[in-house]
């Protein structure tokens, strides 16, 4: 990293449209100028076209990046692009709040969408609990 971006926030882009490349490809980039737009260094990224959570590389890269401290945000377009189930989701929640990362959608508003849902409270049960900020840029 040099001098210059220091200071930016590390973004981690993921893209994951289960058989659709060329969507894939588009979410990705997305991201990545959604990144920019918010002055990020952009650290990396992923993409993955299966609907299998446990083959999926680019996720388990993100995820080992977060884990030894090398991501400050993470830029995906909507939640179903981490997993397609609450279970998924919590864990990938629980990961980033642990971490200190913060998750960015471009789609929708993350804390608005999570209201909708069961999931949404367990993020802020887990928040409290264990003195966490919430995880999302707004």
């Amino acid at each position: 990293m040099t001098e210059n971006n220091k200071n930016q926030p590390r973004a981690w882009i993921y893209a994951r449209v289960p058989d659709n490349l060329p969507e894939t490809q588009a979410s990705f980039n997305a991201c990545c100028q959604q990144a920019a737009r918010d002055g990020c260094c952009i650290a990396g990224g992923g993409m993955d076209l299966t609907c299998t959570h446990t083959i999926r590389c680019g996720y388990r890269d993100m995820l080992q990046q977060i884990k030894a401290g090398n991501v400050d945000r993470v830029y995906i377009c909507r939640m179903r692009e981490i997993g397609g189930n609450e279970h998924q989701l919590f864990g990938f929640f629980k990961c980033v709040m642990d971490h200190g990362v913060m998750v960015r959608t471009l789609e929708y508003s993350l804390p608005a969408r999570l209201q909708q849902y069961e999931l949404g409270e367990k993020i802020e049960n887990y928040a409290a609990k264990h003195n966490r900020p919430m995880p999302w840029v707004v």
